[in-house]
């Protein structure tokens, strides 16, 4: 891929406006490039970060596709080839068979078009993860599924992709194993046990979260549910992934025109959230996974998606039966070659 040399670009700052002629190609950042306290404590690192965002943005979005806007490998590119199982679940009501497939058909995941340029949810990224430089088809396949949800100032950011695993984990590794979202069954606590089953940022050190730390938001962008407040500093650290929250399920697969527990709710734009689970193959753990995000009128419950009936609802914080825990990374969209 070429590098793109000398180009100027438009720049809003907080205050006024500035004309800054940018190198796109030999840029290289770090959030760690801020003042810190004597608690080690950044200062003005969001600030920093979203000023960082804005270079990238800017270059991703008027640099010629043959071009990168870093002097780094892409972090994602698209599939070339798409996962697939085959429905061999017998209940004819439910699963695959409930959403249209005969037995021993073959499901596809992910969509079979694309649009260059384009993001839409369902399209399949190979991601270089664990730093190797290669782009597993197979054990490193994640789906986009939104633009990223700030939980902290409650809107989405286009620069920023959110893409789900193929799988869910079992400390860090695919796996069909299920787990609580809070065994003690406290909604308000956040995820603080279905976390542990997330990749760490030693399994995948070749991506961050763009905030380790953040507000848990319920499900109606409260920041409490009726067990008490919700965490406004929720830490992900040590973690390379989180879970997804409410806000992107809805905004991706829903588009917010449909209620979130209708049935089939999933299929249309999301039937990748049921690979691996029972939606094909009876014999696996579990039926989906658990989002972030609690019920604001619940001191118990947190959301789910389900592959029985292809829809989202929410279940006790300590239920065990059904869910599992689906990684969800945040990569730059200057990041990914699409």
């Amino acid at each position: 891929m070429k590098k793109l040399n000398k180009k100027k670009i438009l720049i809003l700052t907080a205050t006024l406006f500035i004309y800054i002629p940018l190198v796109f190609a030999a840029i290289s950042y770090s959030s760690s490039d801020v003042v810190v306290d004597n608690t080690g404590t950044s200062l003005g690192s969001i600030y920093l970060q979203d000023a960082i965002d804005e270079i990238d943005h800017a270059c991703s979005v008027n640099a010629p596709k043959e071009y990168m806007c870093k002097n780094n490998t892409p972090k994602c590119v698209r599939a070339t080839t798409l996962h697939t199982e085959t429905c061999t679940n017998s209940d004819s009501s439910n699963y695959c068979q409930g959403d249209g497939y005969a037995l021993n058909d073959t499901i596809i995941y992910g969509n079979s078009t694309t649009i260059p340029g384009v993001l839409t949810v369902g399209d399949a990224f190979d991601c270089d993860v664990n730093g190797d430089e290669t782009f597993d088809a197979v054990t490193e396949r994640f789906y986009y599924i939104s633009d990223y949800f700030d939980t902290e100032r409650q809107r989405f950011d286009d620069k920023i992709a959110v893409l789900v695993y193929y799988s869910n984990t079992d400390d860090g590794v695919a796996s069909t194993t299920r787990c609580a979202y809070n065994c003690v069954n406290q909604n308000y606590n956040g995820p603080i046990t279905a976390m542990n089953e997330l990749p760490t940022t030693t399994q995948w050190n070749n991506i961050r979260l763009y905030k380790e730390t953040r507000q848990i938001l319920a499900d109606n962008n409260s920041t409490s549910t009726t067990g008490g407040n919700l965490p406004s500093a929720f830490s992900y650290s040590g973690y390379a992934a989180r879970l997804l929250t409410y806000q992107e399920l809805y905004h991706g697969c829903y588009g917010f025109s449909l209620g979130i527990s209708a049935t089939n709710g999933l299929s249309t734009n999301c039937k990748f959230l049921f690979e691996m689970t029972k939606y094909a193959y009876s014999n696996y753990g579990t039926y989906g996974s658990w989002t972030e995000t609690p019920v604001s009128n619940s001191l118990n419950n947190a959301y789910i998606w389900d592959a029985v009936s292809r829809n989202a609802y929410n279940r006790a914080a300590n239920y065990t039966y059904n869910s599992g825990v689906r990684p969800v990374i945040e990569i730059y969209k200057s990041e990914i070659v699409y």
